[in-house]
């Protein structure tokens, strides 16, 4: 009988784990890309996998800014790129995420790879940190 009531249990919370939401740290200046003018800046792309299935793509907690710490005058960096998955998956090419966004990956597979990152003409004096929320949309 105990067997049966933790058997029962377990399969009431695996679902759940499978399902959880993610959080991904993106700094203004390290995760920073910048090439259309001039040289390439030295900052990389936050790199990670997801399954295939529909995501809603939030950017909380932001505090990002382009001129060392300076928030107002067009200097709050309030998007992140987002690209990557295959197929047709909505990130293949890219998109920004600026508010609550619903992205599909539909790739071949049982992972994606994806990019975030800032996109900026001059890094070097950005500051900040936003995280980017990934859940299961439903």
């Amino acid at each position: 009988m105990r067997t049966k009531i933790i058997a029962a249990l377990l399969a009431a919370i695996v679902p759940l784990v499978g399902e959880a939401s993610t959080s991904i740290a993106i700094d203004a200046k390290r995760n920073c890309l910048a090439g259309a003018f001039g040289a390439v800046s030295g900052g990389a792309p936050v790199t990670f996998q997801l399954a295939p299935g529909r995501y809603v793509v939030s950017l909380l907690s932001n505090n990002m800014s382009c001129s060392g710490g300076v928030l107002t005058n067009g200097c709050m960096i309030h998007s992140v790129m987002l690209q990557g998955g295959l197929g047709t998956s909505s990130s293949r090419w890219g998109t920004s995420i600026t508010e609550p966004t619903v992205v599909d990956l539909t790739g071949p597979g049982s992972l994606s790879n994806l990019i975030a990152y800032v996109s900026d003409d001059q890094c070097a004096d950005n500051t900040g940190q936003a995280t980017l929320l990934i859940q299961p949309a439903y």
